[in-house]
């Protein structure tokens, strides 16, 4: 039986207030209302992380700092898991020929013949990231990500470099309106979940010492339990080569819930992923197979997500402007699929990421913008008033 986060903090009284600045204000009162209508019943909530909950991508900023500091090289990969392939523009991939493993993972987002007709194109480097890491033990990921997380803590925040002047990735940092919305939820007793394409081990690290953390301040004891953290895994393998599965291990095995660095030690990461792999329809395989039933709201920010998205009752869906291939084919699913229950926070991580309030001004005042930006926020702006994307939210 679904079992809710159970949190003995500050009671909720009156009615839901976002306070956090940066929401679109529709979309802040459409949550707001959303939150009063479901409080209290254990409705399950679940949130992308990468991009959703924090600016930037956990998975990738991981893979930077085991690359970086030599824990992964091209010559401990097996040769059959990175194969040769070309792309349009950069003609002929190698993992050999590449700057280092990053650069390889880079191009691998994209690796298919079929363009535009690939509906899932990320999903085999997302794969590809978590099968790259088969020999380490769970705490040397873990290592990393707590590298991930103290640059995060930095006053200003930016990129970790891999190869100089070849390749760097953004250290991802929490959107401080998520982490109030995150605290508004589970003070009024709403089953949150977080399932994502990035290793489940980083994802839980980030949780436990970022998250958690930060929902203390907002008066809440406890924050997300770790087996409501669903991410990618592969099967773990002990000295005796025993295999297990994170899903169970989270559940029975309080040392390893709680990232203790003894019991993560004893498990490596084999080349074998646990399936379902919550990437694309994967996602909701892995709701219906931990929740049992639709949830009452799903966030999300890429076309990884549609599928989450369609399949919750309501959906909020994180703009990213920089995007503009996600933002033109999340138009499309919602002109399919229609636009009720559907709520839009546009975000821009030019300069400091953050929360966009108000998309014509921001296309009016901001004349550093460029044309292709320019393009997407006005188009963006034009369809979520045609749709009424950010003042709808479907009843329960």
């Amino acid at each position: 039986m679904r079992q809710g986060n159970r949190n003995r903090g500050r009671p909720s009284t009156g009615a839901c207030k976002l306070l956090s600045p940066g929401w679109s204000d529709r979309t802040r009162r459409a949550l707001e209302q959303l939150i009063d209508r479901g409080a209290h019943q254990n409705l399950p909530v679940v949130f992308d992380f990468d991009n959703t909950l924090v600016a930037g991508d956990l998975q990738e900023a991981t893979l930077a700092v085991l690359t970086r500091d030599g824990v992964l090289t091209a010559s401990r990969l097996a040769e059959t898991l990175s194969p040769p392939f070309r792309l349009p523009d950069r003609g002929r991939i190698t993992l050999d020929a590449s700057a280092d493993i990053t650069e390889y993972y880079e191009a691998f987002l994209a690796p298919t013949a079929h363009g535009a007709r690939d509906l899932t194109p990320l999903a085999n480097s997302y794969a590809w990231a978590i099968e790259v890491l088969a020999g380490l033990s769970i705490s040397e990921v873990v290592a990393a990500t707590a590298e991930v997380c103290r640059l995060s803590r930095l006053p200003t925040p930016s990129h970790i470099e891999v190869t100089p002047g070849k390749t760097r990735f953004p250290v991802p940092t929490f959107y401080p309106q998520m982490v109030e919305l995150v605290a508004e939820l589970l003070r009024r007793q709403f089953d949150v979940w977080i399932v994502s394409g990035t290793n489940v081990w980083s994802v839980r690290w980030m949780v436990k010492h970022e998250l958690n953390t930060r929902l203390r301040e907002y008066g809440l004891r406890t924050g997300l339990r770790p087996d409501h953290i669903i991410g990618v895994s592969t099967l773990l393998a002990d000295a005796r080569d025993w295999l297990y599965k994170d899903g169970l291990l989270v559940q029975e095995n309080v040392r390893y819930a709680a990232l203790d660095e003894t019991a993560l030690s004893k498990y490596r990461l084999t080349s074998r992923l646990q399936f379902p792999v919550p990437t694309y329809s994967g996602k909701v395989a892995c709701i219906l197979d931990a929740i049992g039933c639709r949830p009452y709201l799903c966030l999300g920010d890429s076309p990884g997500d549609h599928a989450m998205l369609s399949f919750g009752k309501n959906r909020l869906w994180m703009a990213r402007l920089e995007k503009p291939d996600h933002v033109n084919q999340t138009i499309q699913l919602i002109r399919k699929s229609g636009s009720t229950g559907w709520m839009l926070q546009p975000t821009l991580a030019s300069g400091n990421s953050s929360f966009v309030p108000d998309l014509n001004r921001l296309a009016k005042r901001h004349k550093s913008l460029s044309a292709e930006l320019r393009r997407t926020v006005c188009k963006l702006s034009d369809i979520s008033k045609q749709l009424g994307l950010i003042s709808i939210a479907a009843p329960s």
